[in-house]
Formats: structure tokens, C-alpha cells, sequence
């Protein structure tokens, strides 16, 4: 399990590094000031995660898996409803809404492995 923390906290901070480095409006590499809360949402939750990891090496397995648990849930919570926000507004013209949709598709899907162990554990 800990290395499944380990890597979505890193897979996080990869996406959320990618959403600020590229600029939908202009189609050019660059900082993009529109996704500074995609980096801080993903950067957050990539220490959380580390810090379950960090917990489970230590053998509060119980402790990290059910907060890794709750914690999935909340990301879950709060970039489902945002990715659908932005296929809406991509499929309603605005094309730049493509790139913050797929960012935030990424964080989805990638962390639905995560949430598929930690339900496991659960048990």
C-alpha cells in the first residue's frame, strides 16, 4: 500500500505541474495563471498522500488506509464536478476548456487505482 500512496502522490504533482505549463488561450508553452489552483489542489493532496504513506510505514496501516480512504473521496469530491464543468463548457464552444478538462480527467482516472486499493483494504 505504501507504494501506491507514494505514487499517486507523485503521479499528482506531475499533472499538476503540467496544468500550469502549458497556456490553452495562447497554445504556448508558458505559465498558465488560470490553473495556479490546479497545482495547489494537486500539491496538497500529494503531501497528504505522502503523509499515509509515511503513516503506513510506520504501521499505522489502519490509520493511513482509512484516511487515504476519506481523502480519496474528497478529491473525488471536489474534481468531479469541476471536469464536468469543463467538458460542459468545452462541448458549449469555449475550446480552451479542453486542457483544464483533461488535467483534471487525469487526476480522476489516475486516481482511481489508489481508491480500488484502499477499498480493499478496507475489508
Amino acid at each position: 500500500m505504501n507504494r501506491h500512496f507514494v505514487f499517486h502522490g507523485s503521479f499528482l504533482i506531475v499533472v499538476g505541474i503540467l496544468a500550469v505549463m502549458y497556456n490553452p488561450h495562447t497554445q504556448s508553452l508558458g505559465f498558465n495563471s488560470d490553473a495556479k489552483s490546479g497545482l495547489i489542489v494537486s500539491g496538497v493532496f500529494a503531501l497528504i498522500s505522502f503523509f499515509w504513506a509515511f503513516l503506513y510505514s510506520r504501521g499505522a496501516h489502519r490509520i493511513a488506509v482509512i484516511g487515504g480512504f476519506i481523502t480519496t473521496i474528497l478529491l473525488f469530491a471536489g474534481t468531479i464536478p469541476r471536469a464536468f464543468g469543463a467538458w460542459t463548457g468545452y462541448a458549449g464552444g469555449d475550446t480552451a476548456k479542453w486542457y483544464a478538462g483533461t488535467t483534471i480527467s487525469l487526476i480522476i482516472f489516475g486516481s482511481i487505482p489508489l481508491f480500488a486499493s484502499l477499498w480493499r483494504g478496507l475489508r
